[in-house]
């Protein structure tokens, strides 16, 4: 059992074992780093994370990693999930375009970490590439925006049917979602899922919703499939 060991460790540290983890290391090193830019460059100074940049960077290198190490030893592989298995994560990703990068880089390192450099390289290039043309097509559209639009209207207001024809004018579809009574009974207020028709027509939107609920509260932001 012993002689064993001593084999895995010298099999492990073998000059040829050693030339392939470092060269799927300098290999990942490489695709963290153009996957960590096309993120950069398709994320506006609002939705960019430097943390998860961090993480997008390193991902392939760890994976590539673990996978040179485990090889085809069963036994390492098992011991390598046993730890996984104890690390906790508690940052959650929000934003769907960061969880898919994520699993980007991962299978970025493990196509590394077989050794298929050159596959894994193409991968990397395509997809961001795809990334890149998927941004820059839908970075500049500004009509057909989905937002919740949130209107309050005092007791004393009939609200049924009251923003129709405004809703109608300036957006292709909208929903009521909810009703909420606030201010102890003496404010509704309708929560609308709209697709505005035009961006530059918003101030437009809003003054002609204002003079219908009264110049309360209105509120237009970014769509969330949970409000």
């Amino acid at each position: 059992m012993f002689r064993n060991f001593l084999n895995e460790i010298i099999n492990i540290n073998s000059t040829a074992n050693i030339i392939s983890i470092t060269a799927a290391i300098g290999v990942a090193i490489v695709l963290g780093g153009i996957i960590f830019l096309t993120y950069k460059l398709t994320s506006d100074e609002f939705s960019f994370d430097k943390d998860i940049g961090l993480v997008m960077f390193l991902i392939p290198v760890i994976v590539a990693l673990m996978i040179s190490v485990i090889g085809t030893n069963v036994a390492t592989a098992f011991g390598i999930a046993g730890v996984l298995a104890l690390v906790r994560y508690r940052s959650v990703v929000i934003k769907p375009k960061d969880l898919v990068c994520i699993f980007f880089g991962m299978g970025a390192g493990f196509t590394a970490g077989v050794g298929h450099y050159l596959s894994a390289l193409i991968f990397v290039v395509i997809t961001c590439i795809i990334l890149a043309v998927y941004t820059a097509c839908s970075s500049g559209k500004k009509k057909n925006q989905k937002k919740i639009l949130k209107v309050a209207v005092p007791e004393n207001i009939d609200y049924d049917g009251l923003f129709d024809e405004v809703l109608e004018k300036y957006t292709n579809a909208y929903n009521l979602k909810s009703i909420r009574i606030i201010s102890g009974g003496t404010v509704t207020e309708l929560a609308y899922a709209v697709r505005v028709k035009d961006m530059a027509e918003v101030k437009e939107f809003i003054d002609e919703l204002r003079t219908l609920n009264a110049n309360f509260k209105i509120q237009l932001k970014e769509y969330a499939a949970e409000e």
